[in-house]
This record gives structure tokens, C-alpha cells and sequence, in this order.
């Protein structure tokens, strides 16, 4: 194990960093870099603020600081950024400058940098944040990646690889560091991890002999998790709002960044709720209407908000039902269940899981930085991401030519090339078809991608004149397999990125 090394949890909510290592044995698990709160250790929230100040704001202070400066010229603040990476997506700042959303990632990735600096642990040690695994959904593209890649470079970090988030609550709630992942070794999880950007929901399995942790099948929901949540508490308040008052209206507009600080109640309430069976929300200044200010202030049960949220829970449920089908497995071959994210402290959520799984449903431990411990973890020890399942071409026969075999290393690599002989005789042109290996062992064969064509020479037309396609397969530094096909006869060029790999951890 490395003496010392670093692992980020980039969140659509919250971000927070975390070391471990042969010089932190004597800590119960990974060291987290907090943000200190008057309620305690926090995860960082993921909000830019752009102001008058040199350089954005980031985190607790710029949390702290949307109810006063919301409303104020020359401020604007960005939250859940994560959602728009890999979207060619740019974000409205001051003044009507506009930023990609990568660049504004970038200062999150800085802020953890700068604050980890500032840890007795990192100045004892004279260490410095600069080299990490970095976690990411189950579902993120090779584009999505490559701007969170990009984003750390701006920030001065160095990504040493990507890990699943499922993959590392995993890890850090079950890892030992004597006996690694052999206390579960034989044994399969399902991780639902519910947060605030995204449900990811991911069956693994250890190895009999604990050596290699691998993925059977996962599943997942995009834009419908915690922030969706804020959203329906938002509009169920201002209906009461309106069904209250006497402003014979039927909507009332949120004036300028109004609704920052109407998320931030929300979000608030959404919380508060998992504890309590009843919250007040009161927000300032929030609508206006006739010349006039109103303030809202509101109650809500915890029974209003289950209401609210049963729909995005009734989609979860199906969601852990596809992944279970996708594994072919049934609730009861599953040895435990692990929740993790804070939408997974939402009783009506935990009461559903126990309905599938009975007494197996566990939190992760400190849920809220389970991830970027687990992350830690891997840096620490590195781990290797590892291909599970043989991919390769189809061909005529029905047979797979494998061109990455199971168990080789999802780290950037040489190309490898292999021509193929082949064509369409109906219209001259070649198709290449990349497949997978369903299950190890199992002869069937299941799609990656869209069949890739590549034009030939229009004058072949029989099988004696095969057109010769060279094909090179390459492992991207994103965690991707980059195909490109080139017709011998034509030169014409077809290239695609195979994103949905099925992923494993090496232990070494």
C-alpha cells in the first residue's frame, strides 16, 4: 500500500476529498477533509459563487452566502453543474458571461485542492493533493469523463483513474486492511446509491478467493434523484402558498435569483424530514405580486412529502427490479444491500428496499463520505479497473473475435489492430458489429453499440473480393474502447467509443 494517497467524490450536490494509506493505519478508515459547520463535519456543496471577489467562491461559503446575495447585482451562483458535463453545456455567470461547464467544474476540483492544504494531516505530512482517483456513475460517457479530466488538469490535479461510485461504497464499507475484501469474499451486493444528480443502482460479487471484485449487472436513473426531490417540495409549498393567500393568482413569478434560496429551503426541508415528522420552511422576500414582497412560510409532514416523492420512489423500485433482471438473479441471491447517498436517508425509501430485501438493507457507514473513502482506498492500494467480460467483433458465423479479453486492465494502453475481410454484397458496404459476452462461460452475445459501417470500393460485389478493413480497438484514458475501422480500398473512416464496459477492481 502506497504510504499515502487520494480519492474525490465530484457530487452533483456535495464533493468531498479523502486520503488513506500505510502512514493513516492508525485511523479507523480514510481521513475526510470536512467542511467544518456549526452542526458539524459536512461535505463540501457542490456551488460556484461569482461576484465582485478575484475568484469564485466555492462550497460552505458560497452556500452560506446565496440568502444574502441572491437577490444582489453582479452575483450569480451555479449548483449541480455535474448534470450539464459532457452536454457541450455553458453556464450564464455576471454581466451575461458565459462559462463551459467543465470550467466551472474546475474550480470545485480547486476548492478541494486549496482546503486539503489546510489540514493538520496534509501539513504534518508536508503532502499535497495533486494525484487521485476520482469517482463517477455508473452511466457517465467518455465525454462526460473527459471533462471531469479536464476540469482536474485546470485545477492542477492529476487523475490517476476513474472508479464507479457504487463500486467504491462498496469498498469502503466492507473493506479491512489486513484482510482487503475477504470478509465477503463469495458473496454479491447490491449498492443503491441515491444521491442528489442520480440513481445508480450496481450488483457486484467478489471472487471465492477475494482477488478480483467485479460488476454483474447495473442499472440507473439520470436527473431524477435528490435535486428532483427539492423540486417537487418547491412546487407543492408555493401551491400552498398560493391556495392560502389572498392574491387571486394562479402562479407567482420568483423574482431574480429568488429561487436559490428557495432550492436551498427545500433542500433543507427534504433533510429535515428524514428525522422529524413535521418542518417550517420560511423564506424571506421570496415571490412578488402587485408591487408588493410576500413571504412564504409553510409547514410540511413528513407524510405531505412521501406523497411528493412516490413517484420518484415507484421509479426506483422498477429500477433495482431491471437491474435484478438484468442479472438474472432474484432478491433472495443477493447476500447484502447497500444504501449510500442522501436521498437513501429518506425512511420511504429505506421501508422499500426492506420490502425487497428484508433485514440485508444497511447504510453505508457516514453515507455521506462513503464514496470518496472507498475512492481513497483504491488509490491507496491500487487497485487496477479491469475489463470482466470478453468484447470483440461478430462475425459471419455467429462466432465473437475477441479483441479485448476479460480481465485486462481498463487503463490507457497501445492500440491493437486486426483487419477483417468483409462486406455487404447488397450495397457494397462493410458493417462491424462489437459485442459482449453476456455472462463468463455463456455462449450468447449481446450489442455495445450501433452497428459501425464503413464504405468500400462500389465495384466489389462478390465474396472473392472482400474489402480489407483495418480496425483498431483502443482503451482511452476516459475509461472507454475507442474503435476506429478503415476501408483498404477507399480509405473511408468509421469511429465510435464503446462507454458501457462491464467494470471490475483487481486487488493486488
Amino acid at each position: 500500500m502506497k504510504p499515502l494517497a487520494f480519492g474525490i467524490d465530484f457530487g452533483t450536490t456535495n464533493s468531498l476529498v479523502c486520503a488513506w494509506g500505510n502512514a493513516l493505519l492508525r485511523e479507523e478508515r480514510p481521513v475526510a477533509f470536512w467542511d467544518n459547520t456549526p452542526s458539524g463535519n459536512r461535505p463540501h456543496p457542490s456551488i460556484v459563487w461569482y461576484g465582485p471577489h478575484v475568484h469564485p467562491k466555492v462550497g460552505l461559503e458560497a452556500r452560506a452566502s446565496i440568502g444574502s446575495h441572491s437577490t444582489s447585482m453582479g452575483h450569480a451562483f451555479v449548483s449541480s453543474v455535474k448534470r450539464k458535463l459532457g452536454r457541450n453545456a455553458e453556464v450564464e455567470l455576471v454581466g451575461g458571461q458565459r462559462k463551459p461547464a467543465w470550467e466551472v467544474a474546475s474550480e470545485i476540483f480547486r476548492h478541494l485542492r486549496e482546503h486539503a492544504k489546510g489540514h493538520a494531516m496534509m501539513k504534518q505530512s508536508k503532502q499535497e493533493l495533486v494525484e487521485c482517483v476520482v469517482t463517477v456513475p455508473v452511466d457517465f460517457n467518455g465525454q462526460q469523463r473527459s471533462e471531469i479530466r479536464r476540469a482536474m488538469q485546470r485545477a492542477g490535479l492529476k487523475l490517476r483513474n476513474f472508479l464507479h461510485e457504487p463500486f467504491a461504497a462498496m469498498v469502503s464499507h466492507f473493506y479491512d486492511p489486513v484482510n482487503k475484501l475477504q470478509g465477503i469474499a463469495g458473496k454479491r451486493t447490491i449498492v443503491f446509491d441515491w444521491g442528489g444528480g442520480t440513481l445508480d443502482v450496481c450488483i457486484t460479487e467478489v471472487t471465492q478467493d477475494g482477488s478480483h471484485v467485479f460488476e454483474i449487472a447495473h442499472d440507473g436513473i439520470a436527473d431524477r434523484a435528490g435535486d428532483e426531490f427539492d423540486l417537487r417540495v418547491m412546487r407543492a409549498l408555493k401551491q400552498k402558498f398560493i391556495a392560502r393567500s389572498n392574491l387571486k393568482i394562479d402562479d407567482l413569478p420568483l423574482r431574480g435569483n429568488a429561487s436559490d434560496r428557495f432550492r436551498l429551503a427545500a433542500e433543507n426541508c427534504k433533510i429535515a424530514l428524514s428525522t422529524t415528522q413535521e418542518e417550517r420552511i420560511e423564506v424571506p422576500s421570496l415571490f412578488e405580486a402587485f408591487g408588493r414582497h410576500h413571504d412564504l412560510e409553510e409547514t410540511m409532514s413528513r407524510q405531505e412529502f412521501e406523497e411528493i416523492a412516490r413517484v420518484e420512489i415507484d421509479a426506483a423500485e422498477a429500477c433495482v427490479q431491471r437491474c435484478l433482471n438484468k442479472a438474472g438473479l432474484s432478491p433472495g441471491l443477493i447476500d447484502y444491500v447497500l444504501l449510500v447517498g442522501g436521498t437513501s436517508n429518506i425512511p420511504a425509501v429505506r421501508s422499500m428496499m426492506e420490502r425487497m430485501f428484508g433485514a440485508r438493507v444497511a447504510v453505508a457507514h457516514e453515507p455521506d463520505a462513503a464514496i470518496a473513502r472507498g475512492a481513497a482506498i483504491v488509490a491507496a492500494e491500487e487497485w487496477i479497473p479491469y475489463n470482466v467480460k470478453d468484447v470483440g467483433v461478430l462475425l459471419s458465423d455467429g462466432t465473437m473475435f475477441s479483441v479485448l479479453p476479460g480481465g485486462r486492465p481498463l487503463l490507457a494502453s497501445e492500440s491493437q489492430k486486426f483487419s477483417f475481410y468483409c462486406i455487404d454484397p447488397r450495397d457494397g458496404v462493410a458493417r462491424i458489429q462489437i459485442v459482449e459476452k453476456k455472462r463468463s462461460g455463456d455462449r450468447a452475445l449481446s450489442s455495445l453499440a450501433d452497428c459501425m459501417t464503413v464504405k468500400t470500393n462500389p465495384g466489389i460485389r462478390e465474396v472473392r473480393s472482400l474489402d480489407r478493413i483495418t480496425t483498431q480497438f483502443i482503451v482511452t484514458e476516459d475509461a472507454t474502447l475507442r474503435v476506429v475501422a478503415q476501408s483498404a480500398s477507399t480509405g473511408s473512416k468509421s469511429e465510435i467509443d464503446i462507454h458501457d464496459l462491464c467494470f471490475g477492481l483487481k486487488l493486488r
